[in-house]
């Protein structure tokens, strides 16, 4: 199979866009989004038959970026 060089997303607020891939479609993508990172899931691949090899991601979480002195364990 070829390694993908795109990531379709679905879902969350990044819903049916494209992204290059650089180093082929890790089983997670955390992507940086406003003040927080997305994180997408890796659910199938296509080997690009039709046009550029495609992984598809499905939307998992939002999760918040730490700020220097707010990191709070609880």
């Amino acid at each position: 199979m070829t390694t993908p060089a795109l990531a379709h997303l679905s879902g969350g607020p990044l819903d049916d866009q494209t992204i290059p891939l650089e180093d082929g479609a890790p089983e997670e993508l955390v992507l940086p989004y406003s003040e927080g990172q997305l994180v997408y899931l890796l659910v199938s691949q296509s080997d690009g038959t039709d046009g550029p090899a495609t992984a598809k991601y499905r939307f998992n979480e939002v999760s918040e970026i730490l700020v220097e002195g707010t990191y709070n364990e609880h």
